[in-house]
């Protein structure tokens, strides 16, 4: 049964074969239509121009028109309704040809009755319902795949940069060629004043949006960006929430949709698109918009996040330049009263000036000893400087490496002060070898130095080997001092870094020795070690490639010989 009343229109140039389909169609019960019945296929071409109709039923020999001319004529006119051909030419082939040409069916007057004119309708009816709903589904899914093609097109575009204003200028031109609107502007929030101030725009005049900018308030932008929520327009004229209407008869525009640019919970700015003509912004278009507003923003944020990242690491820059300079300038002011001092001194001491006593020469002794370690952390803040300024070369030379060793070694035959003792173990002879052999002396002596300085009585014990089955040689400085707390052993290669930080504290230093240790081992392509255990004293571990060492020396391991101050 066909459930609502149908509307036919009856193409059929016999009278009474039409007053006959008429008394057919009454015959069937639950069959309520609506016919009506033209003579010549001009006058059915202007009936599907003016009315709608449900179905055609089409004679196919007709004063103006015969065969399958007449069915292609009236496909083209309305080719959303279902043509049933009714005629009463038997013909397998013309039912076939009819078919192909875009009939429903092929009936044939006298084999067909009441009933079954009725199903044909009613299944000409269901078929056209059908196919329009899947054409529908496929634009739908096809919709759909555009879109989903013109967001990945937005995701290349906007991370194709990290720089905001290229961002912002791919972005809007990007807008302009897939999308259907007669401009778009975007204004970004200037955290500094407040203002939401117009970033980038297509097809409206930007110096009018500059004028017309204003806090995050008033205008249609401030009511997106207070809300946190679009907004939508239909006509600028009619809608209230309007106050200035200029702007928008200047450039001719109808209709608006405002979206906020969130990203982290905060409004970057707003995103606003414009129609001339009067639209109605559907769910389904608001939706997409809504999604190319998000990723936007998270590309704006991005942008804006390496903008502040980028200006603060020139800032920190020139910050670490200009303290290295000044670092550099008075270490070096420094060092030239300082050796005057030691030079005066150690030229009193040896009665250059006069004959002195014994608390005189205890006095210039003391002198002499402070002005040594003032010049030693100058020396090291300037290297320090150096190493951050990235002008340290490695010059390695062929060295002997014992004979560095005993040179070392000589240079601490004084008295340390203190009750401890130094303890000397290397082989009788070291070889030869490829390396810098001032980083290496500045190595030791800080490990050496840094030993002392921590050890009240006890010893502290330097000794050198190769490493078996390798082409490295190992330095170890080993003291019996103070220790180092576990939590501190990765914070002691800091620069300025204190084992205790407080002003308190019972030893000196500008805490950078181990950092320039721990640098200057790197340089060398070595490993640098410590182990320490607090009360009982620290080993601190530098090993180094060689270049040129042999592969096993004879005793290097067990024929040691030993030293001790």
């Amino acid at each position: 049964m066909i459930d609502a009343l149908t509307q036919i229109l009856l193409v059929e140039d016999n009278p009474a074969d039409a007053r006959l389909l008429r008394e057919v169609l009454k015959e069937v019960p639950g069959c309520p239509f609506g016919l009506a019945h033209v003579e010549q296929l001009g006058e059915a071409l202007d009936h599907l121009r003016e009315k709608h109709f449900d179905v055609v039923l089409l004679e196919l020999s007709l004063p103006d028109a015969q065969g399958l001319d007449g069915l292609a004529r009236v496909r083209d006119v309305a080719p959303s309704v279902p043509i049933l051909v009714l005629t009463g030419l038997d013909d397998e082939e013309m039912a076939v040809n009819a078919l192909r040409v875009g009939a429903q069916d092929y009936l044939v007057k006298g084999q067909v009755n009441g009933g079954g004119l009725v199903r044909a309708v009613r299944y000409a009816r269901e078929r056209k319902q059908v196919t329009e709903e899947n054409a529908r589904l496929f634009r739908q899914v096809q919709h759909n795949l555009e879109r989903l093609r013109l967001l990945r097109e937005f995701d290349h575009a906007v991370t194709s940069t990290l720089d905001l204003s290229t961002l912002l200028d791919v972005l809007m031109g990007k807008i302009e060629l897939v999308l259907p609107y007669s401009a778009t502007t975007l204004r970004l929030l200037n955290p500094k004043n407040g203002l939401l101030e117009p970033a980038a725009w297509r097809n409206v005049d930007g110096s009018q949006l500059q004028v017309g900018r204003g806090k995050s308030g008033p205008g249609l932008a401030g009511l997106v960006f207070e809300s946190k929520a679009l907004v939508v327009i239909r006509n600028f004229e009619t809608d209230t929430r309007v106050k200035n209407h200029e702007f928008f008869r200047m450039h001719g525009l109808t209709s608006y949709l405002g979206l906020p640019l969130i990203a982290k919970d905060a409004v970057l700015g707003i995103l606003s698109f414009y129609t001339k003509e009067e639209h109605e912004f559907s769910e389904e278009e608001i939706e997409f918009l809504s999604t190319l507003a998000d990723r936007t923003a998270m590309a704006i944020y991005n942008a804006q996040l390496y903008e502040r990242t980028r200006d603060q690491a020139i800032e920190l820059n020139k910050a670490n330049k200009a303290k290295d300079e000044f670092l550099s300038v008075m270490s070096h002011e420094l060092r030239t009263p300082l050796n005057v001092i030691s030079g005066y001194a150690e030229a009193a001491r040896q009665g250059v000036f006069g004959e002195i006593n014994t608390e005189q020469d205890v006095a210039l002794r003391k002198i002499m000893s402070c002005a040594k370690d003032l010049l030693w952390m100058i020396s090291s803040i300037l290297q320090a400087t150096r190493i951050e300024a990235d002008i340290v070369n490695v010059e390695k030379n062929e060295i002997a490496v014992g004979r560095l060793l005993d040179e070392l070694k000589s240079s601490y035959d004084v008295s340390l002060g203190k009750s401890v003792s130094l303890h000397w173990d290397y082989p009788p002879e070291f070889p030869t070898a490829s390396i810098d052999g001032e980083k290496l002396m500045h190595i030791l002596q800080n490990l050496i130095n840094n030993a002392i300085k921590f050890t009240e009585e006890g010893r502290v014990t330097v000794s050198a080997r190769q490493v078996p089955g390798a082409n490295k040689i190992e330095f170890r400085v080993t003291d019996t001092g103070i220790g180092i707390p576990q939590e501190m052993l990765p914070l002691i290669f800091e620069k300025f870094r204190q084992g205790d930080g407080s002003s308190t504290r019972t030893h000196g230093g500008v805490g950078l020795g181990l950092y320039i240790v721990k640098r200057f081992t790197e340089m060398l392509g070595g490993e640098l070690n410590v182990s320490s255990e607090l009360g009982k004293g620290s080993t601190f571990t530098v090993t180094l490639p060689i270049s040129g060492l042999p592969e096993a020396l004879d005793g290097l391991d067990g024929s040691a010989r030993g030293f001790h101050v």
